[in-house]
């Protein structure tokens, strides 16, 4: 425990260790020695500050002193705290040989009764301040920057520690440091921080400060680093201070700049060629979400339009056709399924009907002179990239062919035409018995299908015949294309059936082909 002794000496009470005398055990607070010594612990004083200061106060009255000494300048707070009830300090006294802290002439200037501080050495803008608060100022030594920190960035006053912007670092002994934090604790304004000598350690030390008195800076490190691990460490930092608004930022010197440039120049081609790539893959597939998006929309909207076309009353007014069955029939004929002459209305190409189970396949079917129309048109007529579902030209609306061939186009982002056809490559679609069942109506006739066979292969035109000139040649394309079947369909087919072909692309170079039965 730390003892501390006060002596009138010179017409002033001097504070100072006492070291040089022990103390009985049974001395615990103070005794009045017999050369004039006052003798208090350390942790009495900081205890009883209050009542120290009145005994004190007694004691500058009756020796009609107002001057205080200290020995060490580690004491200052303490004896501030214990004379705070004399009315005035004439004269306050730091007899070490020491620079004084920022720490100290804070303390002095709150205690607010102090009319003069006697020191060894005080930086100027500590001068400047305590007399701007009518504190004189006496050194026993020329007044002088304390450090290289003060002095490279002219910090000569107050005013401009107060209002710098942008300071460099690049001492770290322990003055450097200190002058640094009261920097840092005056400043309000500094925005960038150069730290021109640089290591991880040193980094570690000033972070701290800046923390601690939440300072929101660009710490710039001055340092060719090309150490992948030293700049993942430095990286990593950064992602910790982000919330203390500290940044970190690697400034490399021109002279490394130079020995790089080359790689510089490469990287950052790089860069922008990977930006570039970037932009065009993202505003491609922007493109094509838009497209896709848009595709969908129309599709079910023209979908949606025609269905509720078909559900109205039929009108009077539409024209009467003529009946497929035979010219001899001369009596007015209308198609009397599912209201079909309303899509006639609409398109004369139509010829039926196509929905396929668990896909998004429910299309009226249309036919013209050639496979290529409905290729980019849609069921309006209208010029369309996804074109429509359509019957192969050389198919027979009025009285079925062997095959009766559909096709469409694979829209597989988007799943309007036959873009959700590969549904029936999956397992859980062509094992369930239900799914099998196709639907294709024409205007005249409602039929249901069933898959025989499903299948993808290249680009060829063998599965492409609609009639056959003898039973054999027939027999012999049903047992090709069954055998084609990539999965195990137990469906009965022969010679005495009639077929349904839908076929798609899976790529420029592949087609996907689904073979159903009708059912009688």
């Amino acid at each position: 425990m730390k003892k501390i002794t006060i002596i009138i000496q010179d017409n002033a009470l001097l504070f100072k260790y006492r070291t040089n005398k022990p103390v009985a055990t049974n001395l615990l607070n103070t005794n009045i020695i017999s050369d004039n010594e006052l003798v208090f612990s350390e942790e009495y004083m900081m205890q009883n500050a209050e009542i120290v200061s009145l005994f004190l106060k007694d004691l500058c009255v009756e020796m009609g002193t107002a001057k205080i000494e200290v020995s060490h300048h580690d004491m200052v707070s303490l004896v501030l705290r214990v004379t705070c009830k004399l009315e005035k300090i004439d004269c306050f006294t730091i007899r070490e040989d020491y620079s004084i802290p920022y720490s100290i002439v804070e303390e002095i200037i709150k205690c607010g009764h102090v009319g003069c501080l006697n020191c060894y050495s005080i930086p100027t803008f500590m001068i400047e301040l305590l007399d701007r608060h009518n504190i004189k100022v006496e050194t026993r030594s020329e007044v002088l920057f304390t450090s290289r920190f003060m002095l490279e960035n002219e910090l000569t006053s107050f005013d401009l520690m107060y209002y710098k912007k942008c300071v460099r670092l690049c001492d770290f002994s322990p003055m450097e440091m200190e002058d640094f934090r009261t920097f840092i604790h005056i400043n309000k304004y500094l925005k960038v921080l150069h730290m021109d000598k640089y290591t991880y350690a040193n980094l570690l030390e000033i972070i701290p400060i800046l923390k601690e008195l939440r300072k929101k800076v660009v710490v710039q490190i001055h340092a060719d680093i090309d150490d992948p691990d030293e700049v993942a460490e430095l990286k990593n930092l950064n992602k910790e201070l982000k919330p203390f608004k500290i940044k970190l930022s690697l400034r490399y010197s021109d002279t490394y700049l130079e020995k790089n440039y080359i790689n510089q120049i490469s990287f950052t081609i790089l860069k922008i060629c990977a930006l570039f790539i970037f932009v065009l893959i993202s505003s491609i597939f922007g493109y094509l979400f838009y497209n896709y998006h848009h595709s969908l929309k129309e599709v079910e909207d023209t979908i949606g339009e025609l269905k509720y076309l078909m559900e109205k009353d039929p009108d009077p007014t539409l024209p009467q056709l003529i009946d497929p069955e035979g010219e001899d029939n001369l009596e007015p004929f209308t198609p009397i399924i599912n209201n079909y002459d309303k899509l006639l209305s609409v398109n004369g190409d139509t010829v039926g009907w196509l929905t396929v189970n668990e896909t998004n396949i429910d299309y009226p079917v249309v036919k013209t002179t050639d496979n290529q129309y409905y290729l980019n048109r849609n069921f309006y007529k209208e010029k369309d990239s996804n074109g429509w579902v359509f019957m192969d030209y050389r198919n027979s609306i009025d009285s079925l062919d062997t095959n009766t061939i559909i096709y469409a186009h694979n829209r597989y982002y988007s799943g309007v035409m036959f873009g959700t056809l590969n549904n029936v490559t999956k397992k859980k679609w062509y094992t369930n018995d239900a799914n099998l069942y196709i639907t294709f109506h024409s205007l005249y006739r409602e039929m249901k299908w069933k898959v025989f066979s499903i299948y993808s292969i290249d680009v060829t035109s063998d599965y492409l015949y609609t009639n056959f000139e003898t039973l054999d040649d027939y027999q012999e394309f049903l047992t090709m294309i069954k055998d084609r079947s990539d999965y195990p369909i137990p469906t009965e087919v022969n010679t005495n059936n009639k077929i349904l072909t839908l076929s798609t692309c899976l790529d420029n170079n592949k087609r996907l082909v689904v073979h159903a039965v009708l059912q009688e």
